[in-house]
């Protein structure tokens, strides 16, 4: 008795192979486009900004009561397009004073951090936010010191 030896089926091999090269296709183009979207956001990231905070970096205790210090966006191109990536990013802020969250008010276009009552001594705020899956986290740091002999 013999066996019949088997012979692989053309039709079935280039079936198996046109589908493998359909899923190789798919697969280069999603990943360009994912690549492509993250390009693009990585240029069109918003920047944040924070105010009240003097450039020498030193506040007076019984000032910074009445200080206000605000979390906005900047616009890096100047075209104002970005609005809506703008105030998602506010929407999703995190503000820590020395790795401590602290509280956020939304006034007008911007954050208002409550920082509360300080004493005198070193200082860092950390403002962080994300905008989501192909975003990367955007955070901003300033150290400043509370000096209250300092008018």
């Amino acid at each position: 008795m013999r066996l019949a030896l088997k012979t692989p089926d053309p039709v079935r091999a280039r079936s198996l192979r046109r589908m493998l090269i359909a899923l190789l296709v798919a697969a280069v183009a999603t990943a360009l486009t994912i690549g492509g979207i993250a390009v693009s956001n990585a240029v069109n990231q918003p920047e944040l900004r924070i105010r009240g905070i003097p450039s020498n970096g030193v506040l007076n205790a019984a000032a910074l009561s009445k200080a206000t210090l605000t979390v906005d966006t900047v616009d890096t191109d100047g075209s104002g397009d970005d609005a809506a990536l703008n105030s998602e990013a506010l929407r999703n802020v995190e503000a820590r004073l020395n790795g401590e969250i602290v509280p956020t008010l939304w006034v007008g276009n911007h954050r208002v951090i409550d920082l509360g009552a300080l004493r005198e001594g070193e200082y860092e705020l950390t403002v962080t936010t994300d905008l989501g899956l192909l975003w990367s986290e955007i955070s901003l740091s300033r150290r400043f010191i509370v000096d209250t002999t300092e008018s």
